[in-house]
């Protein structure tokens, strides 16, 4: 089942643009921006931008910036929906994944988050890393 989210108007002007990737190729798209979100962590300090596009192919392109003083990251993802799964793309590397999986991963990054554990997520993602060699 797919879980493609339309966002954005047809009205929306088309913009290209380049999302920056520390970790990764950059992502160049052009399409039209359908999401962004600005917020400060007043107690890390830590202030993060985020930014969604759609380009013409429904491809959307994802990328955050997260920044404490003159320190920063930088990441850029595509994401292809299709009817059963998805491929996300950091520029270097592409995974394809079910929903479910999808769901899966994403219940177990909240819960280490909460515990400030991320060894269950890297495993998961090393795992799943594997079983597409």
């Amino acid at each position: 089942m797919s879980k493609k989210f339309a966002g954005g108007h047809d009205t929306d002007p088309v913009l290209t643009v380049n999302l920056p990737n520390d970790f990764g190729e950059d992502a160049a798209v052009t399409g039209r921006l359908i999401g962004e979100e600005m917020y400060f962590d007043d107690t890390t300090g830590m202030l993060t931008m985020e930014k969604l596009y759609r380009d013409e192919q429904g491809i959307l392109a994802y990328g955050i910036i997260s920044a404490i003083g003159h320190a920063r990251e930088r990441r850029a993802y595509r994401i292809d929906e299709r009817a059963e799964s998805c491929v996300v793309s950091n520029g270097s590397l592409s995974l394809e994944f079910s929903y479910d999986e999808l769901f899966e991963l994403l219940a177990v990054a909240i819960e280490s988050e909460k515990e400030s554990v991320s060894r269950q997520v890297s495993e998961q993602v090393r795992r799943r890393l594997a079983a597409n060699e």
